[in-house]
């Protein structure tokens, strides 16, 4: 298991700041720029650079979600004991992941192009950092994974339902290891869409690599069979018979 998240990106910062009554809450002073949000305040994983080692090949698909979704996923497999495993490329690993949205900056770039008539300025990669699958997708990529690729895209709910929908694809004996979880790119479009349904108050909080109120989570879920394919360190087991 493993996260990146406003408080940071392991257990061991993210306790202590919690047990020291740290906040990961920030002011956003470019917000002022957007008449009618309401709000200014936000939790956003400031520390975050894409490793020097992922090659560009498989980046250039990859909106900020898809960046803080796969180093996340990097460091569960490496908890895992996973890393470079014949498990992630055999087929018996799937993803289960989500977020509520793709890349908004790629979603601006055809927003804008198409409010002026045209698709000049347009990449072609510009569509899979936006698209509402790319997390799963680029995951799948990056990870070389050929197993199930499960989509989760339910707003606040999606890291939450990939866990879900992991744990039910390895209990029913569909896959032996789900790669699964959620995050969030923290953009001014998730915070304006709670000011115009009236959810939010006068100073709301948008987190960045967060759904629901949880700090983005990478879970690895595995089987008796996958354990017994290869030694790992179990985070969590599904119980349970396949099935018929």
């Amino acid at each position: 298991m493993a996260g990146l998240s406003p408080l940071g990106h392991d257990w061991a910062t993210v306790g202590a700041k919690l047990r020291s009554g740290v906040s990961g809450v920030t002011r956003i002073p470019e917000w002022e720029a957007f008449e009618g949000l309401q709000t200014r305040l936000a939790a956003r994983v400031s520390d975050f650079e894409m490793p020097g080692h992922w090659p560009r090949k498989k980046t250039r698909t990859m909106g900020r979600v898809s960046q803080l979704a796969a180093r996340a996923s990097e460091l569960a497999l490496a908890d895992a004991g996973l890393t470079g495993s014949p498990l992630l490329t055999d087929g018996a690993t799937g993803v289960s992941y989500g977020s509520t949205s793709g890349s908004p900056p790629a979603m601006e770039i055809y927003a804008r192009q198409f409010l002026a008539s045209t698709v000049k300025g347009i990449a072609a990669t510009d569509y899979v950092q936006f698209m509402s699958h790319t997390c799963a997708a680029n995951l799948a990529v990056f990870f070389g994974l050929r197993g199930r690729l499960i989509p989760t895209c339910s707003a606040c709910t999606s890291g939450s339902q990939g866990i879900g929908f992991a744990y039910e694809t390895i209990r029913t004996g569909r896959q032996a290891v789900m790669l699964a979880g959620g995050a969030e790119e923290l953009h001014p479009i998730d915070a304006a869409a709670t000011t115009s349904s009236s959810a939010s108050s006068s100073s709301p909080v948008r987190s960045e690599g967060q759904t629901p109120s949880l700090a983005q989570r990478v879970e690895q879920l595995e089987t008796e069979v996958a354990t017994l394919r290869q030694t790992v360190t179990k985070l969590a087991e599904a119980l349970g018979e396949p099935a018929p």
